[in-house]
């Protein structure tokens, strides 16, 4: 039986997970091991290298950090995200704190 694409099995009205574990989708090229995904290091656009962070906060100060960062965003004239709106607080901080 020829391999077909996703979009083949896609239009044939059959289940993509069907077709993959029938082995009748052509094989993903490039694909990584979830390993190889994990160790890979995150970094910006500036390539800092990036760390996650897990925050558990009030929903309050979460709605008035996503609103502030709606702020900044309007002011600013660019898309700010709360992580970075958070980043810029914490970098302003750390520099007005710098010298103690």
């Amino acid at each position: 039986m020829a391999k077909k694409s996703m979009k083949d099995a896609a239009a044939a009205g059959t289940s993509v997970f069907d077709q993959i574990a029938s082995g009748n989708v052509q094989d993903a090229k490039a694909v990584q091991y979830v390993q190889d995904v994990q160790n890979a290091k995150d970094v910006n656009k500036e390539g800092v290298e990036l760390a996650r962070l897990n925050l558990k906060i009030p929903a309050e100060i979460k709605e008035y950090l996503t609103v502030a960062a709606a702020k900044a965003s309007i002011e600013q004239r660019r898309n700010i995200s709360l992580t970075q709106y958070l980043c810029d607080l914490v970098t302003a901080d750390m520099e007005k704190h710098k010298d103690q």
